[in-house]
């Protein structure tokens, strides 16, 4: 459960794409929720030190009155029911979501700091926010809160002697590569590129870039992260070690990355990347997933691949699509495309694209859905599972494939099944010890799995989640792992044990609560895949 004479405040910066969130508590204030004449509704009371009892009503107008004599004239407070907070509440999906009564359009790091110590007095939830993708159901338990929109503090310094981007907390991945690529330099960064960049590596930052550079934290040089007393820190190899090492893999339990700085590389073939998309006819699954297997066994750093259902492929019919980047001049991707052109694609593209626009010449387009609040509307409520595999084991995947085209069938109009499965190459991961950070998966994560039901109000919300369930639960038994060993920024949430994000050794968790109980002794960053024991996941 939360802590004693608390009410939470979550923290998340996601990523696929992220959201964050804190949890805060205070010892003379409490939020409570009483039940309202709808079905569902509730209705939000604070209740103050002095045993007040106060309506959500004058609690929001007292929110912009007090609040805004402490931000800067350049931030903005919308209420719940004024213009402006719906494009601030979005986010790419409504399940299990947090849920506001203001929302604060900040313009300098100080408005972020004076809206949490705001929230913190009063005893008010509240969330930062930067690219609305953040999946776990988590979020749910923020209720009656407020939201911290980190978009404008989107600064990004180059260092040109140490080959360093120093990056501010709202910034995202799109915006990142755009000006790192006009640089001429390069690193690994996650694939949509609407996501939170500093969200991303705060649980690791996997990517196509993986196998050269490692993972996105690999190259965080140092993060400037607000703790739950208020203070600014900086963590760093040299300053705080031990929070650095936290903060990479398990950071969202710590505090708000305010900014951080990252190592980049010059580019390689002028930044230039082979895209190749196929679609093959679900007969095809068999030869296609031991095709990956076998490329798997071997990956060059310059390989990397996607593989995406489409309900409705080239030929009308439900298709996957192979998605093969190389990270390197055409003519030598051509041993990685042939034994995909063998299988007989029933359709195919091939194009060069720099590294910036990547993230729209590849999969056929899809981050132009994933990116926009247009796209998210179709259908707002994404129940989103995911798992590590050792290799694609085919009997699964056969199983799996033909529920998905039978489940797209049933619920046509109503929901739509999705899943992304990512392989990346390993070299420059594993050359770090297991230790190096808090990501504990370094040698568990050859491939992840992600699968999704998007849909509306009117479906049977149980029933779609037990499917899910149940499909996660075939990957994980022939995972060749023997357990689940799950990737924190695509974690479900409550049915997720923190073995399964945070290791199953048993020192890695030890450390990181006994580091918890350091910065964060009072749990106020509890919100976001929380490790802490004796807390209520399943809850609300």
């Amino acid at each position: 459960m939360w802590p004693r004479h608390t009410i939470g405040l979550k923290f998340s910066f996601f990523s696929l794409c992220f959201l964050w969130t804190q949890a805060t508590f205070t010892e003379n204030s409490s939020v409570t929720y009483e039940p309202a004449g709808g079905a569902g509704q509730q209705v939000l009371t604070w209740t103050g030190g002095d045993g007040q009892v106060i309506s959500a009503d004058y609690l929001k107008l007292s929110l912009k009155q007090e609040l805004q004599k402490r931000l800067s004239s350049e931030a903005r407070i919308f209420l719940q029911d004024e213009q402006g907070f719906e494009s601030l509440d979005a986010r790419y999906t409504n399940y299990k979501r947090p849920w506001y009564i203001a929302a604060i359009q900040v313009a300098e790091e100080n408005d972020v700091i004076e809206t949490v110590n705001y929230a913190r007095t009063r005893g008010i939830r509240f969330a930062a926010r930067s690219g609305g993708h953040s999946l776990t159901t988590s979020l749910r338990r923020i209720k009656n809160a407020i939201a911290i929109d980190m978009r404008k503090l989107n600064s990004i310094k180059y260092d040109e002697s140490k080959r360093r981007m120093t990056v501010g907390g709202g910034i995202t991945t799109g915006e990142f590569a755009n000006v790192t690529h006009s640089k001429g330099m390069e690193v690994t960064v996650g694939s949509c590129p609407c996501t939170g960049v500093l969200g991303i590596s705060l649980g690791a930052g996997i990517g196509r870039l993986q196998g050269k550079y490692g993972y996105l934290n690999d190259n965080m040089v140092s993060i400037r992260l607000l703790l739950a007393n208020g203070t600014v820190v900086e963590a760093s190899k040299d300053s705080n070690p031990d929070l650095f090492w936290a903060v990479r893999g398990a950071g969202h339990n710590f505090g708000i990355g305010l900014e951080a700085t990252y190592q980049v590389y010059p580019q390689l073939n002028d930044g230039r990347h082979y895209v190749v998309d196929f679609e093959f006819d679900l007969d095809k699954a068999e030869g296609m997933l031991e095709t990956v297997n076998d490329m798997s066994k071997s990956m060059p750093a310059e390989v990397a691949l996607f593989i995406i259902g489409r309900r409705k492929g080239a030929n009308g019919k439900p298709t996957i699509n192979i998605n093969l980047v190389y990270s390197g001049p055409e003519e030598d991707a051509t041993p990685y495309i042939q034994p995909f052109d063998a299988l007989s694609p029933v359709w195919k593209d091939a194009k060069t694209a720099t590294w910036d626009a990547l993230p729209w010449a590849t999969y056929n387009g899809l981050n132009n859905i994933l990116c926009t609040p247009q796209g998210w509307a179709r259908f707002p409520i994404k129940n989103f599972y995911a798992a590590n595999v050792k290799k694609y084991d085919i009997p699964t995947m056969r199983s799996y494939f033909n529920a998905w085209r039978a489940q797209n069938q049933k619920y046509e109009g109503e929901a739509m099944f999705s899943f992304m499965f990512e392989s990346f190459p390993q070299q420059r991961v594993r050359e770090k010890s297991d230790d190096a950070t808090a990501y504990p998966w370094r040698h568990g994560s050859d491939h992840f799995l992600m699968i999704e039901a998007a849909y509306k109000n009117s479906v049977d919300e149980e029933l779609l989640d037990n499917w899910l369930s149940k499909q996660q639960d075939s990957f994980i038994a022939t995972s060749g792992y023997g357990r689940l060993q799950q990737y924190v920024n695509y974690g479900h949430g409550s049915k997720d044990p923190p073995e399964a994000l945070y290791g199953y050794d048993e020192w890695r968790l030890e450390k990181l609560r006994r580091l918890k109980k350091e910065f964060d002794p009072e749990g106020w960053f509890n919100g976001y895949q929380p490790f802490v024991e004796d807390i209520e996941l399943d809850g609300d």
